[in-house]
Order: structure tokens, then sequence, then C-alpha cells
């Protein structure tokens, strides 16, 4: 794996994998998306081949496999869009295996390689907002903006990913923050308390708090990936499930003068889980169209997590989606002092307190786990580099005293 060395082979194999949202908006250059979409899966097709001759299968990549085998399961079964799952899962699985592999190669490189592709995209489109306020398209069904790299909603979970991996850069600085991670992150932040997605500002804030507060603290051993897990599977069930906001509306209604329903979307859930009674096992498969919920004179989709992979794939494939993330919060928990532990199980928390309002199933999802999986490397490179960095001080310093005892 000695190429990866190279940015510009980082570089190659990685810009396949991005896609900015509006492509998929922009109907007169279709044939440009169309494309890409053939690009992507060449790509996956070489990176999979380097991956399986270079590495065994970690158990978060076999996860993703598995759980994407499930769903293409379940979409044949519902006779579904194939098209769609293709596309979509094998940049999934590539960006996941070339993450892997380049961060265990030499993950300053790697990582730096990333930045360079992402800070330059972050600003852009954060520009794009303020240039574009209602969108640099409209979604012909939805009737939302998109801006260059997704909607309002959409942002939060490319950006708060974007974060954690910004974080783990820093790390292998021995920092919390480095020049162009500060920058990285101060778009960010501006994006989303810009634009106002409710979920992105609660994401922010959650990642936020943890790193300025938990992160290389003593609280870290109380506030462990473990705990976080716990909060997050009984979140699920207290807001999702038992509807126990209902219990707090004096704060959510009287003094946030928010509304209880989550703006609409328990309707949505409870739809949701009808139609998952109705077909538990497999789902109904990567569905044709806009969705499978049929509210407000439009289809829709789930706007949660675990229910969204319920209706798609089942039980059956909810497992395997679970196994990904069991493996992560392992991974996390077994290596928690590390600061890239940290970083990455506060960046996990986040995205997956942010899916219990919306559904989110990317890249940068799937590359936390992955992430986890990685730590050992990623502290052992973290380690070697500052000793070299250590040495080099001493040699100058020592070179120093040495000039001036001769000039006396």
């Amino acid at each position: 794996m000695k190429y990866l060395n190279k940015p510009w082979v980082a570089a190659l194999l990685m810009l396949p994998c991005i896609k900015p949202a509006t492509w998929e908006m922009l109907g007169s250059i279709s044939y440009i998306d169309t494309a890409l979409d053939i690009m992507r899966l060449a790509t996956t097709a070489i990176i999979v081949f380097l991956y399986l001759k270079a590495n065994k299968l970690s158990p978060a990549v076999l996860f993703i496999i598995l759980y994407t085998a499930s769903l293409f399961a379940a979409t044949a079964v519902a006779n579904g869009n194939f098209w769609k799952l293709a596309t979509s899962h094998a940049t999934i699985i590539s960006f996941c295996m070339l993450l892997e592999m380049g961060v265990k190669t030499n993950c300053r490189v790697f990582l730096n390689t990333f930045l360079a592709i992402y800070i330059p995209l972050t600003v852009l489109n954060l520009l794009s907002i303020f240039v574009f306020p209602y969108g640099i398209v409209t979604h012909s069904y939805y009737d939302y903006g998109v801006y260059l790299l997704a909607s309002r909603n959409g942002m939060p979970s490319i950006l708060v990913p974007l974060m954690t991996i910004s974080f783990i850069y820093s790390s292998l600085e021995g920092k919390k923050f480095t020049v162009p991670v500060l920058i990285l992150n101060i778009a960010i932040g501006i994006t989303i308390l810009y634009t106002w997605s409710a979920t992105g500002v609660a994401g922010l804030a959650i990642q936020a708090l943890l790193i300025l507060f938990v992160y290389r603290t003593r609280f870290n051993e109380l506030i462990n990936p473990l705990l976080l897990s716990i909060i997050n599977v009984t979140s699920f069930f207290a807001i999702i499930i038992f509807r126990m906001q209902n219990y707090f509306s004096f704060i959510i209604q009287d003094l946030l003068h928010k509304s209880l329903s989550f703006t609409g979307r328990t309707d949505i859930w409870d739809i949701s889980l009808s139609l998952i009674k109705n077909s538990p096992v497999f789902g109904y498969g990567v569905y044709e169209g806009h969705g499978l919920i049929y509210i407000r004179d439009k289809y829709m989709y789930s706007h949660n997590g675990i229910l969204e992979v319920l209706l798609q794939g089942g039980f059956v494939s909810l497992f395997f989606y679970l196994l990904i993330f069991i493996s992560a919060v392992i991974n996390l928990q077994k290596h928690r002092k590390y600061p890239s532990a940290q970083v990455i199980s506060y960046g996990l928390f986040s995205i997956m307190m942010m899916m219990l309002t919306e559904a989110y199933s990317s890249i940068w999802l799937f590359s936390l786990p992955v992430l986890a999986g990685c730590i050992p490397d990623i502290e052992r490179q973290s380690k070697k580099a500052n000793t070299h960095a250590s040495v080099r001080k001493n040699t100058v310093r020592t070179a120093y005293i040495i000039r001036r005892l001769n000039r006396r």
C-alpha cells in the first residue's frame, strides 16, 4: 500500500467518492451525473482489488458488506431500485476500504489530502449559501433549496463527521486544533448556525461541548463510549417508541416554543412503525421514487435512522447494521484513553443523536466505525511522529549549544 504515501494517488482514488448533491439536481447536466456514477463503480472495482490484495477484511468493512448484501436481498424480493442501491453502497464500501488503507499506510498524508479537498469544498459551500440563500437549485419534488454540498437538513450529516476527521488529524499533531482544522470548523459552525437546521445545531452543540469540556480531561473516563451508546439507545426508545417528550411539554412548548411532534415527525414515525409491522423480516427494499411514507400529499422517508433501516431491509438488515456500530463501540471502549478514540466516539455519538430525527446513509456515517477499528494504527503513527519531532528539536538545540560553545 506504499502508493497511498503519495497524496496525488490518494486524491485520485478519493475524488470519485465525492459527489456534491447539486450534481443530482441539475437536469441539464444529467449525463455528467451518470458519467460520475459509472466512474464511481469503476473506482470501486480498483479499490476493492487493492484492498483484498493487501488486507484481510476488517470487522467493520465485513459488516458493511453484509449489510449491503442484506439490502440487495430485500430489494430483490421487493423488485426495488437496484441502480440507486449499487451506486450509493459501492461508494460507501470503496470509501471505507480506501479510508482504512490510507490511515493504516500513512494517516497523516491521507487525512491531509482529505482535508486539502474538503476545506475548499466546505468554504465554497458556505459561499454558495451567502450567494444563493434559497439554494443553488430547488428540489423538484420536496421544494427545498440545495446548496453545493447538500440541503439545509442534509449538510450536518457531512459536516459533523468532517469535524471528527479533522480533530483526528489534530490529534496526530498532539493538539486540539491546528490552523487548517480551525478554519474548517469555523466554516462548519457558521454554515450550520446560519442555515439553522435544528438537527444540525444539536449535533454541532453535542460535538463542540464534548470536544471543549471532555476531550483529554479527567471526565473522559466517566463520559466514555459505552455510556454514550447507552444514552443513544435509551433516547431512541424514549423519543421514538414511548414518546416521553410529551412529559416535558412545559419545557419544549412553553419555554422553547417548539412542537412536541418535532415538526410533524411523530406522525411519520407512526406510519413507519405500522409499515414495519406489515413487513418486518425483509422490509420493502431500496425504493423507487421519493420515499415510502405517504403524508401531506407527498411520499417521505422515515426521518429516523433505525426506522429507515427497518423499512428498507427489515430486521435482517438491522442485525448487520447494528453489528457495524457495536464493533465500533467495542473498539472505542477498549482504546478509550487514546485521543483518537475519544474524538471518534464523540463524532459517532453526535451523528447517531442527529439520526433520531433524520435518516442518513452515506460514506460519512460508515467511515467512523472504520476509523474506530484503526485506532491502534493512528496512535502508533502519532507516537512515532511525535518522537521524530522531539528528536529533531533536540538535535537542533544541541547544534545551537555546540555553536555557542565554539564561539566562546
